[in-house]
């Protein structure tokens, strides 16, 4: 059975539905191999030259590094992370922002209860900045429906039994 492509005298296996990025760029290098030698074999007047120019740029255009969606696997996000292919899939599953980039992935794992021991080896002082951050951004919004809470009990009448339980409550602001 075969399941790959032949590149370059070694083999890279393939998944059903996926594009290798040589093979497509072998596609393309092709064609504007052929609409070069188009004009040696057929006369082409200057208004057809610019139209294989065009169609030659447009094949530039679509290179697999600018044409194809890259999406990194989970062995490489497990690397770059330091955590586990099965976490990675864990992760994806669970909503982790991985396409975003590293800054949202960090602020991703600072918001969980923990973090894995490798991420948090590598990422020591990124997450520990981040985890400040959140619990401060908790503490804001406990603050803010504390007050929100107090101004719908006085608005419906309702006394509150410690009538200065928030006064002075403040979450301090970076």
């Amino acid at each position: 059975m075969f399941d790959g492509a032949h590149l370059g005298g070694r083999f890279t296996r393939m998944r059903r539905g996926q594009i290798n990025p040589r093979s497509w760029d072998a596609a393309i290098r092709a064609v504007q191999k052929h609409l070069l030698e188009f004009s040696d074999h057929v006369p082409v007047t200057t208004d057809q030259g610019r139209i294989l120019g065009a169609v030659y740029g447009l094949c530039d255009q679509l290179t697999a590094r600018r044409y194809l969606a890259w999406v990194p696997t989970n062995r490489e996000l497990a690397a770059k992370y330091r955590i586990s292919p099965r976490t990675v899939t864990n992760w994806r599953r669970e909503g982790c922002p991985f396409s975003e980039g590293q800054t949202r992935v960090l602020g991703w794992i600072a918001r969980r209860r923990y973090a894995p021991v490798g991420a948090k080896a590598k990422f020591e002082k990124q997450l520990g900045g981040l985890k400040f951050d959140v619990l401060m951004e908790e503490c804001r919004a406990a603050v803010a429906n504390a007050r929100q809470l107090k101004l719908a009990c006085k608005l419906n009448g309702i006394k509150l039994a410690p009538d200065d339980w928030l006064r002075g409550f403040r979450c301090p602001r970076r």
